[in-house]
């Protein structure tokens, strides 16, 4: 019985949070939606005389960061002795990906989890790793926000809540020291029974992992920096850079919102120094071509992966007793 009212619990925070990821999401787009519509007439100038050499090179690198992600977790499974190919965990990174336009923000953590689990890696360390990869991606991105500081200070970013982000280093840095990760690691493994069981890597091993992350985000500041570029809008690169990251990372910590949508586009038009048509403008273009890489990737990669796909002892067993 007890065990029935703690599962109803569960599950009605789990649709609570459902609802307030959907609400947060709801209020920031209604914002950045009226934004572009009481400013619609600059908008549109600039996107008809738009120069698509600037957009194309933003979504090369674009394409480029977001595959460096993929071999982040790639190197975070061989960190924690579960070595898997490149091209095999590329392949599960972009399937994995398609989830995270779905409510709820866990469905990328359970396809990436789930596709690693029918590869043969286990399943606490699939599922894991891939918690843990996007912890070390937000300490990776305020450091490149740190990195495109000086450039975005020198555009009059203002001092202020934006700086937050950077708060990520020193907190992040220290959590995976393993004097206080390895704790952590047990406290889970009480709490799981035992199974989920991980040792803490080398502090070292884990700062090498936030050095892969980092040239996701600069690259991600240099797309958004084109697309800004491309649309004839001015403003220092650096800044946009640095608004774009910092958006990134709010956006992968509000984790009940489906794809950080309508908080991205947010946190950008407040900080990017940009007009809030134009910033709008910028968001919306931006936002466009990271769901058509991941619609690409994850497309291409389900294809791959179930060319490639070999059958389970039970299909060919199955396979076996049809033909006799």
């Amino acid at each position: 019985m007890n065990a029935q009212v703690s599962g109803g619990s569960t599950s009605r925070r789990a649709i609570l949070l459902r609802i307030l990821g959907l609400v947060i999401a709801t209020t920031a787009i209604v914002i950045c939606v009226r934004t572009l519509v009481l400013e619609w007439p600059a908008v549109s100038t600039a996107l008809y005389g738009a120069e698509p050499g600037w957009i194309v090179v933003g979504f090369a690198c674009a394409a480029v960061g977001m595959w460096f992600l993929a071999l982040l977790w790639q190197q975070t499974l061989r960190v924690f002795d579960t070595p898997v190919g490149l091209l095999t965990a590329t392949a599960w990174f972009f399937a994995g990906e398609l989830g995270k336009y779905l409510p709820g923000g866990i469905w990328p953590v359970v396809g990436r989890g789930e596709l690693a689990r029918r590869g043969g890696v286990d399943r606490s360390i699939g599922y894991s790793t891939t918690l843990l990869s996007t912890g070390l991606m937000c300490i990776g991105g305020a450091i490149a926000c740190a990195l495109f500081l000086p450039f975005a200070g020198a555009a009059g970013l203002a001092t202020g809540w934006g700086l937050s982000v950077l708060l990520i280093i020193p907190v992040g840095l220290a959590v995976v020291h393993p004097a206080i990760f390895g704790p952590i690691l047990s406290l889970v493994d009480r709490v799981s029974k035992g199974r989920i069981r991980l040792k803490a890597p080398r502090w070292g091993q884990m700062i090498g992992l936030i050095c892969v992350s980092v040239p996701t985000w600069l690259l991600i500041g240099a797309a958004t920096a084109m697309v800004t570029q491309g649309l004839g809008f001015e403003q220092q690169p650096g800044r946009i850079a640095f608004a774009a990251v910092c958006a990134w990372v709010v956006g992968l910590l509000a984790i009940p919102v489906p794809a950080g949508a309508g908080i991205r586009e947010l946190v950008f038009v407040l900080l990017s120094g940009l007009a809030g048509g134009p910033a709008v403008a910028v968001a919306a273009v931006c936002r466009i071509m990271f769901v058509a890489i991941d619609a690409v990737g994850g497309t291409a990669s389900l294809l791959w992966l179930r060319v490639t796909r070999k059958p389970t002892p039970a299909e060919i067993g199955a396979a076996d007793n049809a033909d006799t």
